[in-house]
């Protein structure tokens, strides 16, 4: 909390001192971070087009933002999601009284759903994930998952392998619907939205005819691997350009200090200047800004120490190839499906993701029939939304 700030406003909202609704009977929907709250946007959008009332709630300081930004329109009240206590909680659910409670991707919180039950409010699970480790600890302590699943009143599923798992865990009488991924529907939305592209002729004449890398949410070390390969590979293509954009905003001086070790010029979105080599986007929310500017995308948090892997779904509604490390557990069915259709490539090791790279710089067809590959799957794989609406808000 000390280190991503913000957390001084609506401070008490943590202890269940919420503001009541603007109608009565919302449906609350409770979304953890940035991920889940852009995830959102398309439902939030039908909802409100419904004129079904929403209480949104999140829980850190960096999603809210985003709501307080781009959301304050589609519901009719937000704020943070209390601690996890009894006290807490109760407090809040006098404050809401929902009408139907919404949790996003894995996120189960037992005060919560326990209030749900005593509430007798049906409680839904959307976009339902369970990730490698996820599953194997709650394997581990299958009895207490189980009693935890329970509280649920249906599971809308992201993938086949998420309800596969999801069966494994949940009791017999818990519906388990495989609706899709709502990140799908959100980018798509998204692309095909007014997003403001950042162009080339911003960043200067230099990038008009570069070839670009981008660096997609990178996490520490990431960019080190990156900003080396850059020094490699652009002594045989002097028209590289590497644009990096980490996924924690509060790491940018880490990033600066890094950068002033290499012969490079380097600029931040902030403090812009024409023509630098690496392109660093320190600003929050402004991935898809610059994914259609690239020609090539790395997928981050994909290289130990780090596990999971952001999303690959974004660069692939822009129909851009992809490479990434051997860990994106997060991910494990839309990475598979992408590596099949050649849309993306999984690298054992650093070795080998500079081997990829340099093969589809030299080869740019190959990157365009990767990236025509993505796009093609990301189409095959939209409706989320619509699954839900369908089941939970027929009209």
């Amino acid at each position: 909390m000390r280190k991503r700030g913000g957390y001084g406003r609506h401070f008490f909202n943590r202890f269940g001192w919420l503001s009541k609704p603007k109608r009565p009977s919302p449906v609350w929907i409770q979304a953890v971070s940035i991920g889940e709250i852009e995830s959102l946007q398309p439902l939030l959008v039908a909802l409100k087009q419904r004129n079904i009332p929403v209480y949104l709630t999140t829980t850190t300081s960096t999603a809210f933002r985003i709501v307080e930004k781009k959301y304050a329109s589609l519901v009719d009240t937000f704020g943070y999601f209390s601690l996890d206590f009894w006290l807490f909680s109760a407090s809040a659910w006098r404050r809401i009284r929902p009408r139907a409670v919404l949790l996003t991707e894995s996120e189960l919180w037992p005060e919560h759903l326990f209030q749900a039950k005593k509430h007798s409010v049906p409680v839904y699970l959307i976009n339902g994930r369970v990730s490698d480790r996820t599953f194997s600890r709650y394997q581990r302590f299958l009895p207490i998952a189980r009693i935890l699943f329970g509280f649920l009143t249906k599971i809308f599923a992201a993938s086949h392998a998420d309800a596969e798992r999801f069966r494994a865990l949940c009791p017999k009488d818990i519906p388990i619907i495989q609706a899709g991924n709502l990140k799908i529907d959100a980018a798509i939305q998204s692309a095909t939205a007014s997003i403001s592209v950042i162009s080339r002729k911003e960043l200067g004449d230099q990038w008009q005819n570069a070839t670009v890398l981008l660096g997609a949410s990178t996490w520490s070390g990431e960019e080190k691997m990156l900003v080396e390969f850059f020094l490699k590979a652009r002594k045989e293509f002097p028209q590289l350009r590497l644009i990096l954009v980490p996924r924690h905003v509060e790491r940018i001086h880490e990033v600066k200090a890094l950068l002033q070790t290499y012969p490079v010029t380097f600029c931040f979105r902030t403090q812009p200047t024409k023509n630098a080599d690496i392109y660093v986007v320190n600003t929050t929310g402004e991935l898809r800004s610059f994914l259609p500017t690239a020609d090539l995308v790395f997928i981050g948090k994909s290289f130990p120490p780090h596990y999971g892997g952001q999303t690959p779904i974004e660069a692939a509604v822009f129909g851009k190839p992809m490479v990434y490390g051997s860990h994106m557990e997060n991910f494990v069915d839309i990475c598979t499906d992408l590596e099949h259709l050649h849309a993306a490539v999984r690298c054992a090791d650093v070795e080998h993701l500079e081997q990829q790279l340099l093969f589809l710089l030299k080869h740019p067809e190959n990157a365009v029939s990767c990236g025509q590959a993505a796009r093609q799957w990301i189409h095959a794989h939209q409706g989320a939304v619509k699954a839900v609406m369908d089941d939970l808000f027929p009209q």
